[in-house]
């Protein structure tokens, strides 16, 4: 054989592999991604809609009853090498998002971010247990409907899902914000006796209410989960009668301080691997990655360009400006001082964008800036100048 066909010969076969590779399994629209040597793997999603999530034992809390701690079961919502993002299998506690009554607050100002990190964490995991939790920088962005401000990003052992995490469907979630198996939640023995309002009636038996981290509609509320799987931002956050808190974290899986506990799906089926205290999982040398690759710098995007307000509907206002290429989205404020101070915040990857509910006679100041993606976490760049407009229509 010549050499040229041995060369084409190789294309071919190389052509073949790689459509294989991409050929999904049947009824499957989310593919198991493992992490290296661990055996866990990514939430699976099918043709359904059923997710279908590993599950890990991790740490120990109050479950059955006051008086013992049992193994906390965790939902692996993403894999990356030795990282895994967890999210507990059930509501864990019943705590106040925040303490003081009708008080502007965010997650990095509320009592509850105090409580996990500190009442929470130390009851629940051992000194070995916490050297394996990482530090997480926990993104506060704005409520994406209401505009209601995020707050300062924080950093976290211990933290609660913020609305763009519970509707991410690579972490097995539903993408929109209606009833959801994918995030219903059964209440502990535990979680009742501490007061946690439990559905007892129907389907939805034994299922709760849980806090997400996100500022509800307006900043002294916050956004929760209600039993059906619901996301929604009318509960104040001082309230403490019925809403169950479902912790997240990060872990390093080379800690070995962790077992496999089997798998759970939203349709309710489950595939239990019994606790064993003694179980520790190692990773095998020939697929152990050499390093995790580190986040890529980004440069900011340009200061938007083209800017207009016009009030062309009634008591609304509708925005324009030019493209940016390199951006992902855009961040909109508004407010009725030219200092924008207590301003509204918006998102949107459009152009254009309409603020409505104005009022009417009533003059507003808006500015507009556009953001890049590194990872999770926004790079924006410089703000429009203001455009000052009354509302005349």
């Amino acid at each position: 054989m010549t050499t040229k066909k041995r060369r084409k010969l190789m294309a071919l076969c190389l052509s073949l592999v790689m459509l294989v590779s991409i050929i999904p399994l049947q009824g499957t629209l989310v593919q198991p991604v493992r992490a290296a040597g661990y055996g866990i793997s990514n939430p699976r999603t099918n043709k359904n809609g059923v997710s279908t999530w590993d599950c890990i034992y991790f740490g120990n809390y109050y479950q059955s009853n006051r008086m013992t701690k049992e193994p906390i079961k965790w939902r692996v919502l993403s894999v990356n090498g030795d990282d895994a993002f967890l999210l507990a299998d059930k509501n864990l506690d019943c705590q106040p998002y925040n303490t003081a009554e009708f008080d502007y607050v965010t997650w990095e100002t509320c009592t509850l971010r105090k409580w996990l990190n500190n009442d929470f964490y130390n009851a629940t995991f051992s000194s070995d247990e916490k050297s394996a939790i990482k530090i997480t920088l926990v993104v506060n962005e704005d409520n994406p409907d209401r505009g209601t401000e995020g707050g300062n990003n924080t950093n976290d052992k211990v933290y609660l899902l913020s609305i763009q995490e519970a509707t991410n469907s690579l972490y097995g979630f539903s993408s929109n914000y209606d009833d959801s198996e994918t995030r219903e939640a059964k209440n502990t023995e535990y979680v009742k006796e501490q007061g946690a309002w439990t559905n007892e009636s129907d389907e939805y038996s034994g299922n709760g209410w849980w806090w997400l981290r996100s500022p509800g509609i307006f900043p002294y509320y916050a956004e929760n989960v209600y039993y059906g799987g619901c996301v929604a931002g009318y509960i104040l956050a001082n309230d403490n009668s019925s809403i169950a808190i479902r912790p997240a974290l990060h872990l390093n899986l080379s800690s070995n301080k962790w077992s496999k506990a089997g798998t759970v799906s939203s349709d309710g089926k489950e595939s239990v691997i019994p606790y064993k205290p003694t179980t520790t999982v190692k990773p095998t040398q020939t697929s152990q990655p050499k390093s995790v690759a580190k986040p890529t710098k980004i440069s900011a995007p340009g200061k938007v360009t083209k800017f207009t307000a016009k009030n062309k509907k009634k008591k609304s206002v509708t925005l324009t400006w030019k493209k940016d290429s390199g951006a992902k989205g855009y961040q909109i404020q508004y407010a009725s001082n030219k200092k924008l101070k207590k301003k509204k915040s918006k998102l949107t990857t459009e152009t254009k964008f309409t603020v409505k509910k104005l009022k009417k006679k009533k003059t507003y100041y808006f500015r507009v800036r556009a953001y890049k993606l590194n990872g999770k976490k926004k790079v924006y760049g410089k703000w429009s100048g203001v455009k000052k407009i009354k509302i005349k229509k």
